[in-house]
């Protein structure tokens, strides 16, 4: 149905997605809006229902192919970019979905929101969650010294099998969605091999390495397992145990080739994979997110990786007022994509690039006209400019680029890297809370201008912010020009709670990689506060609160720093010794 409104001094259409009732696949429903949305001029409005639960399957979902994503799955496991949506905008303008507070519920495994090649895209109220996770949750409610039980969450479904042939369960198979006939599994199924530890005594959630399930498994009902160790357990009791396997061949929302995206006042409370995923896309904006799991559903686990996850955009990115709780990685990270050179053609003005890290691979990292620098790849020092004439794709992990301008000597093949700086956003992350996040909060490289202020990290596993840059491990690129960190609480976690640490062969302060870092007016809480750089050039850390046991500040192969007029500092030490600085 449609009707037409005043917007400001746009006309804009409504489109309603029409509720297919509950329970039923709304997949078509949500199609049709979306191609009536598309053949309207002008701003289109698509509304859901007023608080409903749409839910949708991948069998009558979106299939597109191609879709190839930064930092997820290997050639193996997702080796035609494929991809289930129930959500997928192509080529489309000015376009609002209003949720309206309903709630995508989505089954199976699915990138549930695709956004390709679309401008003026603007999602809000709008809620997303899985039926059944992909990470099952457990919690031990008792120890003793032979044995643990554990209450399994009701959305984690399972089987028992018996692996040594003694007639007896001793390992648990997670299943998907499962048949009402046969009670096989639907989707999936694994043994996972990945866990977590949620402690809700100490607020912390912790990676622990993989305990097992004992030598033999007892099934009490009502989802609660007896688990047989008779040498003791590391579990603890009264933890939640969150377990996975390791592949993310899906993410919860794509942002692809597109400009000036918006999610504001929406809920992600399961996202498969990383969560939102932002690749080459100029413009975005993440404003009062719910990134955590619907309290009614007791469940403990939001996302199964990175919550947020930007790679080669540009333009300004803004997350704000947004609250991050219960992800298997990091809370936020922002970089760009190191292709190392593996042929060099001078003559020709020519360079063959590849991709190098297993999770990164197949999606267009250039177009013509875009400007590059070639990268030391052990020092990660740029020594040459250039601009991309054209480019071809020549297989999954290896372009070539035609060149503006001429080549220099002394080109390293198989270690030198290249990076698009064309595609390097400026990057504001203010007023958001990161808890139960067993990594980082912030992981950020770009010559952009970086502000991240007014945040709270609390309790966080790893470096609340880390400033990395590395053309030899995950190739996530770029340096740091002009970064403040201001205005911060971190509250009691792992030191050091900020890290600037480009991957280097070694720290040469007469060649440092990142610089301009300002680490100012923030608040330190815990009993181990630290502060590192290495690399960096300008790195200031001023008029900062440390708690009463105390801050340090490390500096390796750092030039032009101050440290001054912090509360309870109780040392600086420069390299391998301790320095006064001021």
């Amino acid at each position: 149905m449609m009707r037409e409104k005043r917007a400001g001094e746009h006309s804009t259409k409504i489109v309603t997605v029409a509720y297919p009732g509950q329970g039923m696949d709304a997949a078509l429903e949500i199609r049709a809006a979306i191609e009536e949305a598309k053949n309207e001029d002008g701003f289109v409005e698509i509304r859901f229902e007023t608080g409903k639960i749409y839910e949708v399957w991948p069998e009558s979902a979106y299939h597109a192919r191609g879709y190839y994503i930064t930092n997820t799955a290997g050639k193996l496991e997702n080796p035609d970019g494929e991809r289930w949506s129930a959500i997928l905008m192509k080529d489309m303008k000015n376009v609002v979905i209003n949720g309206s507070g309903a709630l995508l519920l989505v089954h199976g495994v699915m990138t549930p929101i695709l956004i390709d090649g679309c401008e003026n895209i603007i999602f809000r109220n709008f809620n997303l969650d899985y039926a059944r996770p992909t990470v099952s949750e457990y919690t031990v409610t008792m120890k003793t010294d032979t044995y643990i039980r554990i209450k399994v969450h009701k959305d984690s479904l399972y089987r028992l099998r018996d692996t040594d042939g003694d007639g007896r369960p001793d390992s648990i198979l997670w299943q998907g969605e499962r048949t009402l006939a046969d009670g096989e599994a639907r989707y999936w199924e694994n043994a996972a091999c990945l866990l977590q530890e949620l402690d809700p005594d100490r607020g912390t959630l912790r990676r622990v390495p993989w305990y097992g399930y004992g030598s033999g498994i007892t099934d009490l009902g009502d989802n609660v397992l007896q688990l047989e160790f008779p040498e003791g357990s590391r579990y603890r009791e009264g933890c939640t145990y969150q377990a996975r396997d390791g592949i993310r061949n899906q993410v919860g929302v794509f942002i692809h080739r597109s400009k000036n995206v918006t999610f504001e006042d929406c809920g992600f409370h399961y996202m498969h994979g990383l969560g939102v995923v932002g690749q080459y896309t100029e413009n975005l904006t993440l404003h009062r997110l719910e990134c955590a799991p619907r309290p009614e559903t007791g469940r403990t686990c939001a996302s199964f990786a990175d919550f947020v996850q930007m790679s080669g955009c540009r333009g300004e990115i803004l997350i704000a007022d947004s609250h991050f709780s219960g992800a298997h990685d990091d809370t936020v990270n922002i970089h760009g994509t190191h292709l190392r050179i593996v042929e060099a053609d001078r003559a020709e003005r020519r360079l063959t690039v590849r991709f190098m890290h297993e999770q990164s691979w197949g999606f267009q990292a250039f177009e013509a006209g875009d400007e590059i620098e070639l990268i030391d790849g052990e020092s990660l020092v740029p020594y040459h400019g250039n601009v991309v004439k054209d480019f071809i794709r020549k297989n999954d992990t290896d372009i070539e680029l035609m060149l503006e301008e001429a080549l220099p000597e002394g080109i390293r093949t198989g270690c030198d890297a290249v990076e698009n700086i064309t595609w390097t956003p400026n990057v504001t992350i203010r007023n958001n809370l990161s808890e139960y996040v067993p990594t980082r909060g912030i992981l950020c490289t770009t010559r952009g201008k970086v502000v991240i202020e007014k945040n709270v990290f609390r309790k966080h596993g790893m470096a609340a912010i880390l400033l990395e840059d590395d053309a030899r491990g995950w190739f996530e690129s770029g340096l740091i020009r002009d970064m403040t960190i201001r205005d911060n609480l971190f509250e009691d976690g792992e030191a050091p709670q900020i890290h600037s640490n480009p991957q280097t062969v070694s720290a040469d302060p007469e060649r440092t990689v990142h610089s301009n870092i300002a680490v100012t007016g923030n608040r330190f809480t815990g009993q181990a506060v630290e502060i590192r750089a290495v690399g960096t050039k300008g790195f200031r850390v001023e008029d900062n609160i440390f708690p009463e046991a105390g801050g340090k500040v490390f500096l390796t192969g750092c030039n032009g720093f101050a440290v001054r007029n912090n509360e309870n500092q109780t040392g600086v030490y420069q390299d391998d010794g301790a320095a006064s600085v001021s």
